[in-house]
């Protein structure tokens, strides 16, 4: 069930390649109070409780996917927590990713198949011409930059796939790495219809050692891009592009 005002609408977006749905909702900040997690029986964490209503809001959202696509694979529980650094504390055997902006959110989820399995999911806007700018040397380095010069996609959109790719790998591989790491350590290597293939460039870990590659998917919803990765595109020994 939607709930009214807040959150008016729910979909589905497919990723066959990973084997994995998306479930995306609108959701309207302008129609947020604290009182609508009351209202949608999710409790509202102490640590959120100084926080700004936007950030409250797009909080209530995922949580409120993420309940959704629990509640669907009849999970133990339904509650998902927050961690050290802010990520999602799935139920016991759950992995999941949600991402947000402006006034959309999106969730995904899936079973742990080993200690270290993770998903990676974001979805961003198209980026401005002075953030465009603003990513290179930071979130992208100077090869990476010739590569999209040669591709035939609009410049601004590309560097928000890459930064919203990037920051996929970055959820699917934490449970491994259990550290931040930078977005010049990840480069793309290749850009195909519907994925991006990447490599590290230092070791985050032994099991992602220098050189090591994986694959991002990707899709465009209107003036968004979605990426979604899992962590076996990059454990996996067999990765290709």
């Amino acid at each position: 069930m939607v709930p009214g005002s807040f959150i008016s609408s729910l979909q589905s977006l497919d990723f066959p390649e990973c084997e994995l749905e998306v479930l995306l909702g609108n959701f309207d900040p302008d129609s947020y109070s604290p009182l609508v997690f009351e209202q949608l029986g999710i409790v509202m964490p102490r640590a959120l409780s100084q926080a700004v209503p936007k950030r409250q809001a797009e909080f209530l959202a995922g949580r409120y996917l993420a309940r959704n696509l629990l509640s669907e694979i009849n999970a133990t529980s339904l509650m998902v927590g927050i961690g050290h650094h802010r990520e999602p504390l799935w139920p016991e055997g759950i992995i999941g990713s949600i991402s947000h902006h402006d006034r959309l959110a999106a969730c995904v989820i899936g079973h742990e198949t080993h200690a270290q399995a993770g998903i990676g999911l974001d979805i961003e806007q198209t980026v401005t011409t002075d953030v465009a700018a603003s990513m290179v040397g930071i979130v992208v380095n100077e090869q990476e930059l010739e590569k999209l010069k040669a591709l035939p996609f609009d410049e601004h959109w590309l560097l928000t796939s890459i930064f919203s790719a990037k920051e996929s790998i970055f959820k699917a591989l934490y449970p491994q790495v259990q550290a931040y790491f930078d977005f010049l350590d990840v480069a793309l290597v290749s850009f195909e219809q519907g994925s991006l293939w990447f490599e590290l460039r230092r070791e985050l870990s032994p099991g992602l050692p220098k050189g090591r590659r994986g694959r991002v998917d990707y899709q465009t919803l209107d003036k968004s891009v979605v990426t979604l990765t899992k962590s076996e595109f990059f454990l996996d020994n067999s990765s290709h592009y």
